[in-house]
């Protein structure tokens, strides 16, 4: 089972990674202005670092920035691009090894799973050094253990919107929805034989629950408790079913057939490449897809929060990337910290957060300026202003870690159940009822043994 699975492999590396980490000589730095100055004093020193972004233009742009650190710095970087798929794999084998990586480039799900195999280090020390109150508050929430302390140094994050075409919006006289009601009857009046109204996309390879969550999240409904950190969806049937329910009706009403298996880029094109799509669920990426594949389309799309069920949204999905670091001792601990600090300038932040096609916000806030600035963004301003006063200002979380780290995040990633359960609930295998059951009842398995 995968969860067994998961625990194996969470002792395998915490062992190992324990093994392999170690340290050389102290070190001394100078501070000026409250920041220790990078002085080229780590001759010989080597960093290994992993990143799970795999695409070129985000590889290249953290590539670039390394290497240019490890030139000021004297030290030689090895980088390798990490597949979400291999990396506990990879992990287990580099500690074997004694390669194991300094640094991890990773989003909620790595950050969760290696901060439950108790190998990643605390980084308040490197946030206070950088300016904790340059970061998002809600970022650094979501990265903080039961212990208190926060083990990812947050790098850029994503608010999910719904994305539509505002000139089918204005052909129809549709005004934004505020309610699930008013929403579901947009998605209806503009569904025709050539255009759906709305993209349900439920592989079930992470998009199903991606899906089911943003509609969760509006109607208060989550897996673990914000305040408390319990497994919360148990209590919660009565809600996640009509949430279920909602979803179906989506579906059924406004969705395309084959929408039963689409993943990330079957909905993005289908509504900025081919049109054939007026509304979908997702993080900006659509921008970038229009801007390469179909720009006659770009000035077309807008966006806007999906809705509350009666008017007030209590929450939204995001998502996000930070950076990590394996205990470190000495010399090493010193490096660790020089680099990662050094990566913080705004100028390296905002290009970080650019290098993915659209709209990944830079959480380092001195950036933010320079990112509305770009080019790249520029005719989007009210879209990115929109978007950064949702993502600072309302209540969003990843799934599984409503009130903070939580290995259950690592394993709605690794379950495919959503898929199963909701195309079941769709395609009328299951009730919306016993849907939920088949989802309840595999986290409440894993929760049982968190």
């Amino acid at each position: 089972m995968i969860k067994k699975w998961l625990s194996v492999m969470l002792a395998m590396i915490l062992v190992l990674l324990l093994a392999a980490c170690g340290s050389s000589k102290d070190e001394a730095a100078d501070t000026e202005n409250g920041r220790e100055d990078v002085s080229g004093s780590y001759e010989g020193e080597k960093l290994i670092i992993w990143t799970n972004l795999t695409a070129d233009a985000q590889y290249d742009v953290l590539n670039k920035q390394f290497a240019e650190l490890a030139d000021e710095m004297g030290v030689e970087v090895s980088v390798e691009k990490v597949a979400f798929n291999e990396m506990y794999e990879k992990l287990s084998t580099a500690a074997t090894s004694g390669e194991v990586p300094d640094i991890m480039h990773t989003n909620f799900g790595g950050t969760a799973y290696l901060y439950a195999a108790k190998s990643i280090m605390p980084m308040d020390d490197i946030i206070n050094r950088i300016g904790a109150d340059d970061f998002s508050e809600a970022y650094k929430t979501v990265l903080t253990g039961s212990d208190g302390q926060i083990y990812g140094l947050p790098d850029w994050a994503m608010h999910t919107s719904v994305w539509y075409r505002k000139d089918i919006f204005e052909d129809n006289e549709i005004e934004i929805p505020g309610t699930w009601e008013d929403f579901l009857a947009a998605a209806e009046k503009v569904n025709t034989k050539d255009v759906s109204g709305f993209a349900v996309p439920l592989d079930g390879v992470q998009v199903a629950a991606q899906t089911l969550y943003e509609i969760m999240c509006s109607a208060g409904v989550y897996f673990m408790d914000p305040e408390t950190g319990e497994y919360c969806f148990d209590q919660k049937k009565d809600e996640a079913v009509k949430v279920i329910e909602y979803l179906v009706s989506l579906y059924k009403n406004a969705s395309p057939a084959g929408s039963l298996t689409w993943s990330w880029g079957d909905y993005r094109n289908a509504l900025s490449v081919t049109g054939t799509c007026a509304m979908t669920l997702d993080m900006g990426a659509v921008i970038g897809n229009a801007q390469e594949n179909n720009p006659d389309m770009t000035g077309k799309l807008g966006c806007f929060d999906f809705p509350g069920v009666d008017g007030k949204k209590e929450a939204s999905f995001g998502s996000g990337y930070c950076f990590v670091a394996s205990p470190q001792e000495g010399v090493r601990n010193t490096l660790v910290s020089d680099f990662l600090t050094a990566l913080y300038t705004p100028e390296r932040a905002a290009e970080r957060a650019l290098s993915r096609p659209m709209f990944a916000f830079p959480s380092y806030i001195p950036s933010f300026d320079l990112y509305r600035e770009s080019d790249k963004v520029a005719e989007f301003k009210e879209e990115v202003d929109y978007i950064f006063d949702q993502f600072e200002n309302g209540n969003w979380y990843w799934y599984g870690m409503e009130a903070g780290l939580s290995s259950m995040s690592a394993y709605i990633e690794s379950t495919t159940i959503f898929g199963e359960a909701l195309q079941g609930a769709c395609d009328g295998t299951y009730s919306a009822e016993e849907a939920y059951d088949l989802i309840n009842e595999d986290l409440m398995a894993f929760a049982a043994s968190m």
